[in-house]
């Protein structure tokens, strides 16, 4: 099922994996610094507030939220969707592990002075 959210942003003009285009197009948006990055987000039962906050009221709430469009675009049918979201609640039980990593840029552009 998050491969149907790739699809789905896809299908209507989004990249998902635009993360790993960022250190190329702050090159050439001519920036003066810039950092690129890759935060992992680690969940497991001793982090309860990232149970909550990310695992419960984030991703799965966003995956979950895009069942029926997957299912009315027939890119995934009901049943396997919803063995996903099963397998998505399985990280958060006590003996559940969930690893995510995004992408993150900052920049800075010189600004130019005006006399």
């Amino acid at each position: 099922m998050i491969r149907c959210q790739v699809e789905l942003q896809r299908r209507a003009g989004g990249n998902v994996n635009i993360g790993r285009q960022l250190y190329p197009l702050i090159c050439d948006a001519s920036f003066s610094s810039f950092h690129v990055s890759t935060p992992m987000v680690y969940v497991d039962s001793i982090k309860p507030q990232l149970i909550e906050g990310f695992m419960k009221n984030t991703f799965t709430a966003m995956i979950e939220g895009i069942r029926k469009p997957s299912i009315e675009a027939r890119i995934i049918d009901k049943s396997t969707f919803d063995e996903g979201i099963k397998g998505l609640y399985r990280t958060i039980e006590k003996d559940g592990v969930f690893c995510y990593t995004f992408f993150k840029a900052t920049a800075t552009k010189k600004m130019l002075m005006r006399a």
